[in-house]
């Protein structure tokens, strides 16, 4: 084994027990007083003005949307002759899956007007977040391969990679503030989807292709 792969492995294992580390919290602490604590203070911070801007930046993870998002975006990444693209971009829906297993398992309750605002509706349950595994895994794709693939017109790699970063950073502070999550679930969403996404990217970035104009 080599150094390289020694010290992702090694990452992976710090991943997997935090991910266990945080499940086993919050199985014990459903509603937790540092949870509660968040939620508030987000609340209160007088931003009611940029409630429209929070379900704005929650759009791209409503059911519908994700899956037409998948399937275009594979669609212009076929067109545009990328299709090594076009074929990973569907392992998008692969991870939402898995995280609906995970949400079954777990079985966290969601905020409710006892101890939040709710601005929003949300269906399922809580740990981890839906929303934020599906920003980090697809948008986080779509960041990779603008970074990645010198092929893509330099406007739309700026664009969309600008995009990508924006939604992936912002999702978070969005579902807690609408009180659709607690922040342990997007804390447990971002480990998933950085777990998954390192897998899927490990995968892609094998192409030597990409470093080619």
């Amino acid at each position: 084994m080599t150094p390289a792969h020694k010290r992702l492995l090694a990452l992976y294992a710090c991943l997997a027990a935090a991910v266990a580390g945080l499940i086993s919290f919050v199985r014990l602490h459903p509603i937790s007083s540092f949870d509660i604590y968040v939620t508030q203070e987000s609340q209160e911070l007088g931003m009611r003005h940029l409630t429209a801007v929070m379900r704005g930046i929650s759009f791209f993870g409503d059911p519908i949307v994700a899956s037409l998002s998948i399937i275009l975006a594979s669609a212009l990444f076929f067109a545009a002759r990328c299709r090594r693209e076009s074929f990973f971009v569907l392992a998008a829906p692969v991870a939402d899956l898995l995280n609906s297993l995970v949400k079954m398992l777990v079985g966290r309750p969601r905020p409710t007007w006892e101890n939040a605002e709710l601005l929003t509706d949300a269906g399922q349950s809580s740990f981890p977040s839906g929303h934020v595994v599906h920003y980090v895994v697809f948008f986080g794709f779509l960041l990779a391969v603008m970074s990645a693939n010198k092929k893509i017109p330099s406007f739309w790699r700026i664009v969309i990679g600008v995009l990508s970063a924006f939604l992936i950073l912002s999702i978070s502070i969005s579902r807690i503030y609408l009180g659709a999550h607690w922040v342990t679930d997007v804390i447990g969403g971002y480990l998933f989807g950085f777990a998954y996404l390192g897998i899927v990217l490990r995968l892609y970035l094998k192409d030597p292709e990409l470093e080619r104009p």
